[in-house]
């Protein structure tokens, strides 16, 4: 089936990839803080000192870790919760990047200046050029679908963030997901030559 914008359906579906992928993660999480978990934890093979999990290289070699003392590592660590979000929105921003971002619509806007938060240290940096961009493309998510309609779930990005941290104090993991949701539906719409706003 011809799409009327396949860069929009293309960006629309990895968007839509990093929402899911959110919550894939989040389950496998949970799995792995339950003690049960433990029964999971492959057997100590002849010659190792403890149960051995593989990553393999691209040269078909492969890279062994303890993996018990990284399963309890997976429960545990804060930073961890960041890593799939930060992924997600650099992944979703580098990708609508070669399609300057298309109509800007606001959505698509929040996720140009919360790309460049968390790629700098996840801080908003809004200099001079973010600020010009702001005034001619705002950044919000106050006319998109998918989050819940109340005060507290609408984010405007605006000068006085500059500084600010952006995960999770200017927004949290919901929120984010909430902003990748409605790009997804934004660029479906797109894609498909469909009225873009209700």
């Amino acid at each position: 089936m011809t799409k009327a914008n396949q860069a929009a359906f293309e960006v629309g579906q990895l968007t839509e990839r990093m929402f899911h992928g959110y919550f894939a993660r989040c389950a496998a999480i949970e799995v792995a803080s339950n003690p049960e978990a433990r029964k999971l934890v492959p057997r100590t093979l002849p010659g190792q000192l403890v149960p051995v999990g593989y990553i393999t290289r691209k040269d078909g070699t492969q890279l062994g870790f303890h993996f018990p003392l990284y399963l309890d590592q997976a429960r545990d660590n804060a930073e961890f919760a960041k890593v799939w979000l930060v992924g997600s929105l650099l992944a979703v921003g580098d990708a609508l990047k070669p399609y300057r971002y298309f109509d800007h619509a606001p959505e698509l806007e929040m996720i140009y200046h919360l790309r460049n938060g968390v790629a700098h240290g996840n801080v908003f940096k809004l200099t001079n050029d973010g600020l010009d961009r702001l005034k001619k493309y705002p950044a919000h998510n106050k006319l998109a679908w998918g989050r819940p309609k109340t005060k507290t779930t609408e984010y405007e990005i605006v000068g006085a963030l500059h500084g600010q941290p952006v995960l999770f104090e200017f927004m949290g993991a919901g929120d984010v997901l909430d902003l990748l949701f409605s790009v997804s539906a934004y660029l479906s719409r797109m894609a498909h030559g469909c009225p873009l706003r209700p």
